[in-house]
């Protein structure tokens, strides 16, 4: 059963927000995402890893203009997590408009009983990331804590619309 805007919204807020991050490619962005979501979980990470680029594999996750919503459903968790990542230096994810990531916002959502939960997530981060304002306002971000608020504001700002 789907829960209301207000539940979706607050899943959406990152649980983690991980700045200056060291990735290689894209396989590697994936890893570190899954990483960090499972150590705080107590989680295998090889499972998420192996969703993770099943996903990707079946279409790219970016969105374009630097941003990329990598997404799977894992076992383990009983409500949908995400994790906020901003890398060091872009990298190539094959992006609808062929720029470099640097900006990932993993989901992960429970694989049982959560498709509703996970779809209207997905439709809220899309049009969060489809507002150029928060976008430019996450870009230019300092620091987590700044990341944390823009993403509070957004948030509410689409899921009142």
């Amino acid at each position: 059963m789907s829960k209301d805007i207000a539940q979706i919204a607050a899943w959406l807020q990152p649980q983690e927000i991980l700045f200056d991050v060291d990735v290689r490619d894209r396989p590697h962005a994936l890893e570190v995402a899954a990483e960090a979501i499972c150590r705080a979980r107590g989680l295998d990470p090889a499972p998420v890893v192996r969703a993770l680029w099943r996903r990707e594999q079946a279409g790219t996750t970016a969105l374009g203009d630097g941003f990329a919503i990598p997404h799977a459903c894992i076992g383990g968790i009983s409500q949908p997590t995400t994790l906020f990542i901003r890398t060091r230096r872009a990298i190539a994810f094959h992006a609808p408009d062929g720029k470099p990531v640097s900006q990932l916002l993993a989901i992960m959502v429970p694989e049982e009983g959560a498709r509703d939960d996970h779809l209207q997530l997905l439709a809220l981060v899309a049009r969060l990331f489809t507002d150029h304002s928060f976008r430019a306002q996450l870009d230019g971000a300092p620091d987590a804590a700044a990341a944390a608020e823009v993403f509070r504001a957004g948030i509410a700002r689409v899921a009142a619309a």
